[in-house]
């Protein structure tokens, strides 16, 4: 089991490894989602950046390419911004912290 912490609710949770940042916070009602994106998003096919997260401690990789095409102008000011629906959470992963609604 890995751990994770939302910064943003002050929330650890467990997860198996395998799964997406995004799936593993909704299974445990956490919301990645801010305002009426909750609502109008791209159900984790990473198309409309309603997920973005920054990744406060810990490595998830480098952005993929659906990343790089999404999130172009995030990333220049910081590279820490992420896509929740695009990180498979890995053994290596344990200890992430995420902010979300960003």
């Amino acid at each position: 089991m890995l751990n994770i912490k939302f910064v943003t609710q002050n929330r650890t949770i467990q997860v198996e490894p395998g799964e997406t940042l995004r799936s593993a916070a909704i299974q445990n009602t956490l919301s990645i989602y801010p305002n009426i994106k909750k609502i109008l998003n791209c159900r984790g096919r990473g198309l409309c950046s309603a997920c973005k997260v920054e990744i406060v401690t810990g490595n998830v990789g480098a952005p993929n390419e659906i990343e790089k095409k999404n999130l172009e102008k995030q990333l220049k000011a910081n590279p820490n911004v992420r896509l929740a629906c695009q990180i498979t959470l890995t053994d290596e992963m344990d200890g992430l912290e995420v902010r979300t609604h960003i």
